[in-house]
């Protein structure tokens, strides 16, 4: 019983002695952070301004991508609670972007704003925020570490939809060999790379003005959303350790994504039909081992269509109703590792070998 009293008592004071700090003056209080897409007009706060909030104070860890565990108690307001201020709530945007100093960012997702706590954390254990890391720490409990956006310095809120579904799936292998490649230096390795603004305007409609983020999604399951410029001005590594890997010098280590599934841009998905192989359930059809027709579609958020144009490197291109996928579809690999689709339908097997694109017809 003592020691359970000595535990309260302790942990009271360990709050008090936070909230206490929270309202005082610090070195950084005239620190701006810009808000964008709230109001009509852009504007900035200060950390002095958000201290002036209620805050709250979570034991919280998380993973890095590398697997480390990095953990906190953190002080701050919550971002619905400064919404709260301008009568808005995180479940009224379908993403908010936090930017960080360094330029590295990342856009929290509609599900996570509609199920997860996210603070502004401008404490840690009761002190205020290391230089490396405030005056402002992005905190959501529950979530990857990427989403931990320390010396934050702006915020945008985005309430736009999530646009037209995808109806073109390119195959990155295949693209790939089609575009100009460049020598990349990563790290000790000099491995090959494709710009991404070569891919899509090869492969999508590169000006299209609606494309405000680009989905990626990596073999992990790590999932985030990447702004339409950064994404044009990056590439993707094909060879070497991690590939496809979404990477640029000019962004951040953090911003990165190894082992690419695959990104959606507009309209189009570009996959990696290697990485899915990878870490996608396996499925045999006619004594071949592939991806289903159907998982693909599942994973990437297409839609079928009533019919699909199967189109090859070489350009040929093939048109098959639903009735005539029959079984369904399987897409392996041929005897040169390239994409290849194959069917067993009313009018027996089809096969369209060297793949590059699968476009759903209405």
């Amino acid at each position: 019983m003592l020691i359970l009293i000595l535990v309260f008592t302790l942990s009271a004071a360990a709050c008090n002695k936070e909230k206490t700090i929270a309202g005082t003056p610090g070195p950084d209080d005239e620190k701006t952070i810009v808000v964008c897409g709230l109001t009509e007009q852009d504007f900035e706060i200060t950390l002095g301004e958000l201290k002036n909030l209620p805050v709250v104070t979570r034991n919280v860890e998380s993973a890095m991508s590398n697997g480390e565990k990095i953990s906190a108690r953190a002080t701050g307001p919550l971002l619905d609670t400064f919404l709260k201020s301008y009568g808005k709530n995180q479940q009224d945007f379908s993403h908010v972007r936090f930017t960080a100093k360094d330029c590295y960012s990342i856009a929290v997702p509609a599900d996570i704003l509609a199920n997860r706590e996210i603070l502004l954390s401008y404490l840690d254990e009761g002190q205020f925020l290391a230089d490396e890391m405030g005056p402002v720490r992005v905190v959501v409990p529950g979530e990857r570490a990427m989403y931990w956006v320390r010396n934050m310095i702006r915020m945008d809120f985005e309430t736009g939809g999530a646009g037209k579904q995808p109806n073109k799936l390119v195959f990155l292998e295949t693209a790939a060999r089609k575009l100009p490649q460049q020598d990349y230096e990563h790290f000790a390795d000099v491995d090959k790379a494709i710009k991404t603004s070569d891919l899509i305007a090869a492969y999508a409609d590169i000006n299209d003005d609606g494309v405000t983020n680009v989905f990626l999604q990596g073999a992990d399951g790590l999932q985030k959303n990447e702004t339409g410029d950064n994404f044009l001005n990056a590439y993707i590594k094909i060879t070497g350790q991690e590939a496809p890997k979404f990477l640029a010098p000019h962004l951040p280590q953090g911003m990165h994504v190894r082992d690419l599934l695959f990104a959606t841009y507009g309209q189009t998905v570009i996959f990696d039909h290697t990485t899915g192989m990878a870490c996608l359930p396996k499925h045999v059809e006619n004594g071949r081992e592939g991806l289903a027709f159907s998982q693909i579609f599942k994973e990437t958020g297409l839609v079928g269509g009533n019919s699909y144009k199967f189109t090859t490197t070489g350009g040929k291109s093939l048109v098959l109703t639903i009735a005539d996928l029959g079984s369904g579809g399987l897409i392996y690999q041929n005897s040169q590792g390239a994409p290849a689709f194959t069917c067993v339908g009313p009018a027996g097997e089809k096969i369209v070998d060297d793949l590059l694109s699968i476009e759903i017809l209405p």
